[in-house]
């Protein structure tokens, strides 16, 4: 799954859409469907969080199934949408995921509510796994107009995955890696080779 639905305030325009490399075919392709093919690659069902019809192909779109409640409701209404038990959340801004990663962390799974990586001693839920109990605690959280993802976890079983681990598969943590500003994703092209 992939979350859509930011403003993109401090990019200046819709990052969504930033030019980002080529396809098979070799027509460009933007930022989201960048992470779109990434993940393609690893699930058969990829859905995309949106409330608006964003330029992306291959997918599902969905809408927020509570409009206001940020990144948290994001969660929420990909689980809810998903086929399946397992589902993988990413940013629409992370043009560096690794899918052998994204397998990682998938397999992980069995047996928990949630994996979530840790980077520089801080959870990243925006690169995690979660299963149908999130679902469940989100929409709790959301009820308390508590959305920061992090309360979600409370009462689950959530596996940490830590860094070193992390870096067997990504050794410079570039999967991690957003594109927030005009700088950022300068700079992100200039690593891409772009």
């Amino acid at each position: 799954m992939v979350l859509a639905g930011g403003a993109s305030r401090r990019m200046g325009r819709d990052k969504r859409l930033l030019p980002w490399g080529v396809d098979a075919t070799g027509q460009p392709r933007t930022l989201l469907q960048s992470v779109v093919d990434k993940l393609a690659a690893v699930a058969e069902d990829v859905i995309v969080v949106a409330n608006d019809q964003p330029e992306v192909t291959g997918v599902r779109v969905v809408p927020d199934a509570i409009p206001g409640a940020g990144s948290l409701g994001g969660i929420l209404s990909g689980i809810e949408a998903a086929r399946h038990d397992r589902v993988f959340v990413a940013a629409a801004d992370m043009p560096f995921l690794k899918p052998a990663l994204v397998r990682d962390l998938l397999g992980r799974l069995e047996g928990h509510d949630a994996v979530v990586p840790i980077v520089d001693g801080r959870p990243e839920p925006l690169h995690a796994v979660y299963g149908p109990a999130v679902a469940t605690a989100a929409r709790r959280q959301i009820a308390r107009g508590q959305l920061k993802i992090a309360l979600a976890f409370e009462g689950l079983d959530v596996v940490r995955v830590p860094e070193m681990d992390l870096r067997e598969l990504d050794p410079n943590l570039r999967s991690f890696r957003n594109v927030n500003t005009p700088e950022d994703y300068a700079g992100a092209r200039r690593d891409a080779g772009e």
